[in-house]
């Protein structure tokens, strides 16, 4: 059963007594205004995050070995890369739950470093292996 023209004329009738003239135009175009916004926002392509330039390693002064910028320092020999210039934020101690630490988490500051290095690039805390 298709809608013909008297029962669009009975909605629209209904719709001016509920609504009233003035404010069904505006009703009208805030549908209009979101109809076209969610058309222009479903074609849209999405954008592509912009890439993070990957900072250069960072020599050990000591052992001459390469480490990731991000370390204070080595992972080779736990010698400081640089002076502590950065300020550090402190944050409230959580207390730890018994857990088995991963052999390459550092049991200090819980930073996750790549397996079979000796020391934290973070804190500088020798990392023991993990027991068999």
């Amino acid at each position: 059963m298709a809608i013909g023209p008297w029962e669009i004329v009975i909605i629209l009738v209904i719709l001016v007594i509920i609504f009233g003239a003035g404010r069904l135009s505006q009703v009208g175009g805030a549908m209009g205004k979101t109809v076209h916004e969610f058309r222009h926002a479903v074609d849209e392509q999405p954008r592509a995050a912009p890439a993070v330039p990957a900072a250069p390693p960072v020599t050990c002064p000591a052992c001459q070995a390469a480490n990731p910028a991000s370390n204070r320092f080595c992972s080779a020999c736990g010698a400081t890369m640089a002076p502590a210039t950065e300020v550090i934020v402190a944050t409230p101690m959580v207390e730890a739950t018994p857990t088995a630490v991963p052999a390459n988490t550092c049991p200090s500051c819980a930073t996750d470093n790549p397996p079979g290095q000796p020391f934290c690039g973070q804190c500088g805390t020798r990392l023991t292996p993990a027991a068999a």
